[in-house]
């Protein structure tokens, strides 16, 4: 009974291996059509939008903050003291070469230029009359050489006088914008006494700072574009004049300089100034931004080649709007993808959605 029992037990053992046999075939069968049948999937192209690069002109540029200022600015100071009987400009008014700014009371130097005056006609006359005298041989050399240097002298008294009393009337030196004038009609100015400031607006200079590196790249005549906070949306432009020739030791930096046309006066001294320096231009490709992928360090881009996606790493450069430089690892002839890309891996097949291309390439 007890041979019976284990015989039927081993006949059970087996039976179960082999129905484990069959069920693990059947499951691993199974898992292999599953496996073919998402491989197939995968394989199923992705639709993508492509663009072709375009040469576009690249600015190679540097920027920089700068301060604005007049190319010509003067402090207004008298040359004689004196009270002021006449203010003939307000603050900040234009005003011309030569136009009255402050009258200094000159009573007593147009006295003082009538007797001038005066002594030089009496002293002319003398004058003559010893060269009268002198090619009759009626009078000796001496007194003719008295007569010419008294009638020097005279000349010499009167042109004093002159100046005096023109100092007395402050002009403008040139044509430009008046700074605040707080002088009143019966003040005393002294010689040294500033009455307001002079800047000639008609042109302002730009001085900016640049790093060290860039020195043997800035020459004059190179553009100079500024913005401004007061006129955030308006771009204005100008030469290079100067290239100050040393560095800082302090900033490791040097100085150059600007004028920029200001016919409409807008741009005043003591703005402040985002300024770009171009220090050349050329061509290169570019491609748009929605086609750029960066992933860490690296940045590439999917390029269309017989039909699949290939990953494509590239060196960007400057930002031109809606498209970007690119400096090495593309040429002219390549199609980019600019959406779809984030379904793609290397070697993916693909179909281009020309619709859609055409679109967004308009």
């Amino acid at each position: 009974m007890s041979q019976f029992i284990k015989y039927a037990l081993g006949i059970c053992i087996v039976a179960a291996f082999v129905l484990a046999g069959m069920f693990g075939t059947e499951a691993l069968v199974s898992q292999d059509g599953d496996s073919s049948g998402q491989d197939s999937a995968e394989r199923q192209p992705t639709r993508v939008a492509v663009a072709l690069p375009q040469m576009r002109s690249v600015e190679d540029a540097v920027s920089a903050v700068g301060t604005l200022r007049p190319v010509r600015g003067v402090e207004i100071v008298p040359n004689v003291a004196g009270r002021v009987t006449e203010v003939a400009v307000t603050s900040g008014q234009m005003v011309a070469q030569g136009d009255l700014l402050i009258q200094i009371d000159d009573r007593a130097a147009q006295a003082d230029l009538a007797e001038a005056e005066a002594t030089l006609n009496e002293a002319r006359q003398e004058y003559d009359r010893y060269r009268q005298l002198d090619d009759s041989n009626a009078t000796a050399d001496a007194r003719l050489e008295e007569a010419r240097g008294a009638f020097r002298r005279a000349e010499a008294a009167r042109s004093r006088a002159l100046a005096d009393l023109e100092d007395r009337a402050i002009t403008a030196p040139f044509a430009g914008a008046l700074g605040v004038i707080d002088t009143e009609p019966g003040a005393f100015l002294d010689s040294n006494e500033t009455v307001t400031r002079l800047s000639d607006l008609s042109v302002v200079e730009v001085s900016a700072f640049l790093p060290e590196r860039y020195y043997e790249r800035v020459a004059s005549g190179q553009t100079l574009k500024i913005t401004t906070p007061a006129y955030p949306e308006d771009t204005f432009e100008g030469r290079v004049t100067v290239r100050v020739p040393e560095i800082d030791l302090g900033t490791r930096s040097f100085e150059i300089r600007a004028e920029i046309d200001n016919a409409d006066n807008r741009l005043v001294g003591g703005m402040f100034a985002n300024a770009r320096l171009v220090l050349d231009t050329y061509e290169s490709i570019a491609i748009p931004d929605d086609a750029i992928i960066s992933q860490g360090l690296t940045t590439y881009v999917y390029v269309i080649d017989d039909g699949a996606a290939t990953r494509t790493e590239i060196e960007v450069g400057a930002s031109l709007g809606a498209l970007t430089e690119v400096q090495d690892g593309l040429d002219i002839e390549a199609r980019v993808v600019v959406a779809g890309w984030d379904q793609l891996t290397a070697g993916a097949p693909v179909e281009i959605d020309e619709g859609f291309t055409s679109e967004g390439l308009e």
